[in-house]
């Protein structure tokens, strides 16, 4: 029997195509109706502060679905349609023309927005990142600066500052904190990434507040807490990205920072499931985190369209934070949470440009950092999903293979 049940995703990035793939994948046969703000059909997100910002890789390339497994979804596909309200009570989403689509169940999977200092006017050389529009004027601006400034040491500007040295452009980091990434690692990793730009010709400024920034037509200026200028011919913001949740708080779902969800999706409302980098979500361990990469909202949109579809929980969705980041020839991924608890046992492998952080918590690997170290971080996530750990004084052994070490249960 044909389902007669109505699905809406709003959003279509990485956790709107998990949705829609995984619900067909599971047999959904009914209607599924999809929003996207963009114009485009879904694309990859990671390439923009990278490949794309170097001209790398074309649009087309960036599709997250090839365009005959697209038709095959039978999707109701709504390109440029933005949701601007949710009618519980009807159970409609409002899209900005007014029309009124109705839902069994509605899936948010509408991101975040880029954050930007407040009451800073827009100008085409003070850019941040987050389409692939956004992508395209700031390679623009790069091809034709010589000074690029970048306010912001996370992971965006980081990526950015990268493909801006690359092309031979002089670049400035402006960090307001003491040292770089500081919400999302701890000081060791900092303390690799600054050596790296620092290698490259990168020029760090740490510890520096913005006062105030000043765009024309001939360029930037940057006034510095203190009193100190700056100048460049264009400025790229990444200092973080704000959850799109305006539109589940005035349906009156619970948020903060993002829209509270259990472990599989579910807001307050059994009908409304919100993933990715919108849905700040229940963990295994009672803390609420909402995660901005790309295998969580893949994790979080197939747990949730399994949910939705009366299938038992996919314990998946709770395995550890994993993400990745492309930097120069570099390549870093960082598997779990660091905690300042851990201690931390570091592997060497100089002549393969190799560094691993195992951040351990008793006899468990509890978190793991690898510097172009991708097969051993595979290794550490076995250990950690067995719950199974060597000997932890043999990791800083780069003479052995972490394969070959002998496993024995974590203690209680």
């Amino acid at each position: 029997m044909d389902d007669t049940r109505s699905f809406v995703i709003v959003g279509a990035g990485q956790a709107g195509r998990w949705l829609a793939l995984t619900l067909r994948a599971e047999g959904f046969a009914g209607r599924i109706v999809w929003f996207g703000e963009e114009a485009h059909a879904p694309y990859d997100r990671p390439p923009l502060s990278k490949a794309v910002l170097k001209g790398e890789v074309p649009a087309a390339q960036l599709a997250l679905i090839a365009p005959e497994a697209f038709a095959a979804l039978q999707v109701d596909w709504r390109p440029g349609q933005r949701v601007t309200a949710i009618d519980r009570t009807a159970r409609e989403v409002i899209s900005a023309t007014g029309e009124r689509v109705r839902y069994d169940t509605l899936f948010l999977a509408n991101g975040g927005h880029a954050r930007m200092l407040p009451g800073l006017p827009p100008h085409p050389r003070v850019l941040s990142l987050r389409t692939y529009e956004d992508a395209q004027a700031i390679k623009q601006q790069i091809g034709a600066a010589q000074q690029v400034l970048v306010l912001g040491g996370g992971w965006i500007g980081l990526e950015v500052a990268a493909s801006a040295r690359q092309q031979g452009k002089a670049v400035t980091v402006l960090e307001a904190a003491p040292r770089l990434c500081i919400r999302t690692v701890p000081a060791c990793i900092s303390e690799h990434l600054q050596a790296l730009h620092a290698a490259q010709g990168v020029t760090l400024r740490l510890g520096c507040a913005v006062e105030a920034v000043d765009a024309s037509d001939r360029g930037v200026t940057v006034l510095l807490a203190g009193g100190e200028r700056l100048s460049g011919d264009c400025l790229v913001v990444g200092i973080g990205l704000v959850a799109n949740d305006a539109l589940a708080r005035e349906a009156g779902l619970a948020t903060a920072n993002g829209v509270l969800t259990d472990a599989s999706g579910r807001t307050e409302d059994p009908a409304i499931y919100a993933v990715g980098d919108v849905a700040n979500a229940l963990r295994p361990d009672g803390q609420r985190l909402r995660i901005e990469s790309w295998e969580n909202a893949q994790r979080q949109a197939v747990a949730a369209a399994k949910a939705a579809l009366g299938l038992a929980h996919d314990p998946a969705a709770d395995g550890p934070p994993w993400f990745w980041s492309d930097q120069y020839e570099h390549n870093l991924q960082l598997l779990g949470q660091p905690l300042p608890t851990h201690g931390v046992i570091e592997r060497q492998v100089p002549a393969r440009g190799q560094r691993v952080f195992f951040f351990c918590d008793g006899p468990r690997v509890a978190a793991v950092a690898a510097v172009n170290a991708g097969r051993e971080l595979k290794i550490a996530r076995k250990w950690m999903q067995q719950d199974r750990f060597p000997d932890l004084e043999a990791l800083a052994d780069a003479g052995t293979d972490l394969n070959k070490l002998p496993l024995m249960p974590a203690a209680a």
